[in-house]
C-alpha cells in the first residue's frame, strides 16, 4: 500500500515539477497537478484549504486533495472511454441542465416577487380543515418529572408543589431539586413523547400511561428514590397534535402551496401573452 502511494506521490510531484514550467502560460497561475489539458492550481487547493482544512496539517491536507482531484479525473476519464456517449446520456444531461436552470428562476421569481403573508387564521383554517393529518402515533403529554431520595427532607411538601404547580410551587421545586441534588425534568411548556419520558423512569410506556390516565400526578419508590410525574395534558393515540406543535409545519405547507401557486399563474400569463403575440401557433 505504501508502495503505491509512494509511487503515486513521485508521478504527482514530477506533474508538479512540470508544471512550474508552465507558470507563464497559465497567467501567473501556479499548477500544482496536471491530467493531459486538465489542471489543478495553488489558488484552488489554496480555497479549499481555507474551506475545509482549518486546523490541519496544510502539507498533508493539499496531499491528499490532490491525490482526491487526480483520481476522480482519472476514473471519469477512464469511464468516458468506456462508456459510449449515448443519446439517452446526452439527453439525461439535458433534461438535468433545463432543470437547473427553471430551478434557478423560479427561485429567483418567488424571491423577488412573492411575499407570502401567512397569517395565523390561514394557518387555524388548514389545522381545522386538515384534522386527521395531525394524530399523534403514540401518547404525549406536558409535565414535569421529579426524582428524590427516599432520605430527601420534606417530601410530603415536594407531593403538594407537584399536585398544584403553581409558578410559586413551581420555583419551589425547583430550589428543592438543586438543595438536594434531585433530578428534575420540567416540560410544562413542551410537549413530550410517553417514551421519552418513561426512559427517565423504571416505568415501561404503558405503566406510565396507564397510571397518568388515571391520576393527573402519580409517585412511585423505586431503589431508594421516590418519582413525581405530573402531566398537566395529556394526548392519547389517534388524537391530534395541538396547534402550538405545528405551526411551523402548518406554515411551511402553506408557503409551498402559494409557491406553487404563484409559478403555475406565472406560467399560464407567459403562454398567454404568448398566444396573443403569435409566438405559439396552435394547428
Amino acid at each position: 500500500m505504501w508502495y503505491k502511494r509512494g509511487c503515486f506521490c513521485f508521478l504527482l510531484a514530477i506533474l508538479i515539477l512540470a508544471a512550474c514550467k508552465r507558470e507563464d502560460v497559465y497567467k501567473g497561475r501556479t499548477v500544482v497537478a496536471c491530467i493531459g489539458d486538465t489542471c489543478l492550481y495553488k489558488d484552488e487547493t489554496d480555497l479549499m484549504y481555507a474551506i475545509y482544512g482549518q486546523g490541519m496539517d496544510s502539507v498533508r491536507f493539499v496531499s491528499d486533495y490532490i491525490e482526491r482531484w487526480a483520481v476522480e479525473h482519472l476514473f471519469y476519464k477512464k469511464a468516458s472511454e468506456n462508456v459510449a456517449l449515448t443519446v439517452d446520456i446526452e439527453s439525461m444531461v439535458d433534461r438535468y441542465r433545463r432543470g437547473l436552470i427553471l430551478s434557478m428562476y423560479q427561485d429567483g421569481l418567488v424571491s423577488q416577487q412573492l411575499v407570502p403573508d401567512i397569517s395565523f387564521g390561514d394557518i387555524k383554517e388548514f389545522y381545522d380543515a386538515n384534522e386527521t393529518m395531525f394524530e399523534v402515533e403514540e401518547p404525549m403529554f406536558r409535565g414535569l418529572l421529579l426524582k428524590v431520595s427516599d432520605k430527601s427532607p420534606n417530601i410530603s411538601r415536594v407531593r403538594s408543589w407537584c399536585m398544584r404547580r403553581s409558578s410559586e410551587d413551581l420555583e419551589s421545586i425547583e430550589k428543592y431539586s438543586l438543595a438536594n441534588s434531585a433530578f428534575y425534568n420540567s416540560f410544562l411548556e413542551e410537549w413530550r413523547t410517553m417514551s421519552d419520558i418513561a426512559d427517565q423512569t423504571p416505568l415501561t410506556e404503558y405503566q406510565l400511561n396507564e397510571r397518568l390516565k388515571k391520576r393527573e400526578t402519580i409517585e412511585f419508590r423505586h431503589d431508594g428514590y421516590t418519582y413525581f410525574i405530573s402531566a398537566d395534558s395529556l394526548i392519547q393515540n389517534g388524537g391530534r397534535k395541538p396547534l402550538e406543535m405545528v405551526i411551523p409545519e402548518i406554515k411551511e405547507l402553506l408557503v409551498n402551496s402559494r409557491r406553487a401557486d404563484f409559478i403555475k399563474e406565472k406560467k399560464r400569463t407567459l403562454y398567454d401573452e404568448a398566444l396573443e403575440a403569435g409566438d405559439v401557433v396552435l394547428f
